[in-house]
């Protein structure tokens, strides 16, 4: 490990992930957590813990389980680091609000935190916050609220290449199944940048396999999310019937409420859901063997917290070089396909620990060579 008086700092973001790749996802997440690391399990007061801080964390909806789960990684990785003890985390919820969420980034400026960080923030309804962050020169950092000026980095994972996969998959199935026709229905939601992206990735797929039918979709707001899915596929089932044999949808928390109608029904040995996010619930129902849900994607929440937690540190705490640990400002980690019956994490284990689909058939060939 060098030396942290060197010119660079101990890691660049290039250096991290490539650790990330010799090691594996499992030992990596650990790492980062501070269950294997020593540098991390180092006293705050020490030169590895950078001096105290004052850190702002303003979520946009901290009941959405996305919000939640990288709470707890931050939370996880600040007890691990031993920052919990040094460092003052004052977070703040904006309960969906936007107009909520730019005035308490504005109450934190005015606070001087020493660093802000936005959870899953609607940012574009955000300048004039944001300008006066720009003017004010506090490091501002954001999870998955697609990048906007004055961000060090914005976490998150690759939206576009979440619903290649899911589409990819959901059209490989029903070729599996012998159609040459299909009709599917979909949720839309356009009010967070990452579910905007996943609809707008799918219907591209469905330009390159005309025999897929979109009969209808209904575009969701976050509020009464669950009882508007649930309303709409119901209303779906009555007028295309066994007709119907793809329900799309941009995370798992709609994908869930489409797969209990579809159940209430008895059509789950017709209709397939799709699903985006890997949650536990979802995950947890996976496992059973004619639920409707077939696949999803497992984001690393928990790990975005931590990264994030890491990045202050580095930057912030101990003044690290933000160009060279970040030298693109959206940092993107994998998000694993995740099929019923293959590859479900185990109830007790992670979610970030999980191997892509494609990644198991490369194993066993690697594995033969």
């Amino acid at each position: 490990m060098e030396d942290s008086n060197s010119q660079e700092p101990e890691f660049s973001r290039r250096r991290l992930l490539g650790m990330a790749a010799a090691v594996g996802g499992t030992q990596f997440a650990q790492m980062l957590f501070g269950a294997t690391s020593a540098q991390a399990q180092t006293p705050a007061s020490s030169p590895q813990g950078g001096k105290p801080l004052k850190i702002a964390v303003v979520a946009q909806q901290m009941s959405a389980q996305s919000d939640q789960r990288s709470w707890n990684g931050l939370q996880q990785w600040l007890k691990k680091s031993g920052l919990d003890k040094t460092w003052q985390i004052k977070q703040t919820d904006a309960k969906g609000d936007p107009g909520q969420l730019v005035s308490q980034i504005e109450d934190a400026i005015t606070a001087k935190s020493d660093a802000i960080l936005v959870l899953y923030g609607t940012l574009t309804a955000a300048k004039s916050a944001l300008d006066h962050l720009t003017a004010s020169k506090i490091p501002f950092f954001s999870l998955d609220s697609g990048w906007q000026a004055p961000a060090i980095a914005d976490i998150t994972s690759n939206n576009y290449a979440m619903s290649a996969q899911t589409s990819q998959f959901m059209i490989d199935t029903l070729l599996a199944q012998g159609k040459t026709k299909a009709n599917m229905c979909a949720i839309i939601a356009n009010f967070h940048h990452g579910t905007r992206k996943r609809g707008k990735v799918m219907k591209t797929a469905l330009t390159e396999n005309e025999w897929i039918s979109l009969k209808n979709e209904r575009v969701i707001q976050y509020s009464g999310f669950y009882e508007a899915t649930q309303n709409t596929v119901n209303d779906w089932l009555t007028t295309y019937g066994k007709d119907l044999d793809v329900i799309w949808c941009p995370w798992d928390e709609p994908a869930m409420a489409a797969a209990e109608v579809v159940m209430s029904r008895g059509m789950q040995d017709k209709i397939m859901v799709i699903g985006h996010d890997g949650h536990p619930t979802a995950l947890d129902r996976m496992r059973k063997p004619n639920y409707p849900l077939i696949c999803t994607t497992a984001q690393a929440f928990e790990v975005w917290g931590a990264y994030t937690g890491w990045l202050i540190n580095e930057i912030v705490a101990k003044g690290g070089d933000a160009k060279k640990l970040v030298p693109v400002p959206t940092v993107e980690f994998p998000a694993p396909l995740l099929v019923r019956g293959v590859n479900i994490p185990g109830p007790n284990e992670p979610t970030y620990n999980a191997k892509d689909l494609y990644y198991i058939y490369r194993d066993r060939a690697v594995a033969g060579m």
